[in-house]
């Protein structure tokens, strides 16, 4: 995967993903990553697909043009984690980095009334299959009740 030999580990590509999936969020393009960063948009796509390495100094950098702290790129890491998957090219399967959850991301953070982001979870979650492939109904607790209107 890496040039010289070099082949790149799970933290190495977590850390790509990490990066591409910061840049959706923000809706930003490799390319006004790459002016930002002095490189070609060629070397920002080899960085998120995993095919080259990002260096201490380099992932400074992007985390300055991504405005977040160095740490985000490490977070969900495992020391019992599987191996990560190789990164997607071209049709964007991975889920956290498909573009549509960015921008799914970055529309509910722009939704200011709690009420309002409390529904939209709510309505994620009815909408989604159960994590486990289960179909068992939800708590007494999170069941709607039943209308007490009479009707005539």
């Amino acid at each position: 995967m890496g040039g010289r030999g070099k082949t790149l580990g799970t933290i190495d590509l977590h850390v790509a993903s990490r990066v591409r999936e910061r840049r959706i969020v923000l809706g930003m393009s490799q390319r006004q990553i790459a002016t930002a960063l002095d490189l070609t948009f060629q070397q920002v796509h080899k960085y998120e697909q995993g095919k080259a390495r990002i260096s201490a100094d380099r992932l400074y950098a992007f985390s300055k043009v991504l405005s977040v702290p160095v740490t985000f790129f490490f977070e969900g890491i495992t020391d019992t984690s599987p191996p990560a998957a190789p990164l997607s090219s071209g049709d964007h399967t991975e889920e956290l980095g498909r573009r549509e959850a960015g921008e799914l991301l970055a529309a509910y953070r722009a939704i200011s009334d709690p009420v309002l982001r409390l529904s939209v979870r709510r309505l994620a979650r009815a909408l989604a299959p159960e994590p486990n492939g289960s179909t068992a109904k939800a708590p007494e607790s999170q069941r709607r009740r039943p209308s007490r209107r009479l009707r005539t």
